[in-house]
């Protein structure tokens, strides 16, 4: 789901973007010149030329540049990103990887495409935004090495890819745990530890995020009331719903829903115009 896009020529060097947290998870990608990220409380990072970086909502970040040069970049904010990005972008804080030539082209490609479905979403434009996330996040993995699973833990994985599927396709009947065991043939204990052997986390974590994801999905592509969200998403109530999704968001539904991200622009200079 995507929720903000832009690219364009920044003077990171000139004009420092402050440090801040986002609202999303933000791909930034530097496609000419050099630019690095900016942390609280930390040196600057090294400039990069061509390259791709992954933010959490929660890591506060800026951006610094080369003196007077000019770098282009290229920034999509998506709700959510893939369990594996997830996991490996919150345990390591950030993401960063090296493009290619061709990979810095695709990611300038993969705004012009999606510029249209951005400024106007339709069935079709959700499609292309997960193609889209999919493909930001298989460069991002590109230099990630991964072992082949033993045979418990690819079992581990399968039935909780399962459950999650069940899950999704049911979330608005509020299925208990009971019933998603039972529906991937396992119990609910066992179900429990095949959680924490696949994804270090509690199942009951993993639906809570689904039901949150679902609604972010209808807040931004409907203008069904709080009520109808819930009831669509498994929430008892639109309280409740408002409390899990402020717990998960730090944020209220509504507000989040009105939330515009505005591009970032470079202050004007002392009687001069705005440095493009």
């Amino acid at each position: 789901m995507l929720r903000y896009l832009t690219t364009g020529s920044r003077r990171f060097g000139l004009f420092p973007m402050y440090v801040h947290q986002r609202a999303n998870w933000e791909f930034f990608a530097v496609v000419h010149g050099r630019c690095g990220p900016l942390f609280a409380d930390a040196p600057p990072a090294a400039l990069r030329h061509r390259s791709l970086w992954l933010f959490p909502p929660d890591c506060a970040h800026g951006w610094t540049g080369q003196g007077l040069h000019a770098c282009r970049v290229a920034i999509f904010h998506f709700g959510a990103v893939p369990p594996v990005l997830d996991k490996l972008a919150r345990a390591r804080g950030h993401l960063e990887q090296a493009l290619t030539v061709s990979q810095a082209q695709r990611v300038l490609d993969l705004q012009r495409e999606l510029r249209p479905h951005y400024q106007r979403v339709t069935e079709k434009s959700l499609l292309i935004f997960e193609r889209a996330l999919l493909e930001l996040s298989l460069i991002l993995l590109e230099d990630i090495p991964f072992q082949d699973p033993e045979t418990k833990a690819s079992h581990a994985i399968r039935k909780v890819d399962a459950s999650l599927t069940w899950y999704s396709e049911h979330i608005a009947e509020q299925p208990g745990l009971e019933q998603i065991a039972s529906a991937v043939h396992v119990s609910v204990s066992h179900l429990r530890r095949l959680f924490w052997q696949a994804r270090q986390e509690s199942p009951q974590k993993a639906f809570a995020r689904l039901r949150v994801q679902r609604a972010m999905e209808l807040l931004s592509h409907t203008g069904l009331k709080l009520d109808a969200i819930a009831l669509r998403c498994g929430f008892s109530s639109s309280s409740d719903f408002c409390r899990v999704f402020k717990n998960h968001q730090r944020i209220s539904p509504d507000a989040w829903r009105k939330q515009q991200l505005p591009s970032y622009q470079e202050p004007a200079r002392p009687g001069g115009p705005a440095v493009p």
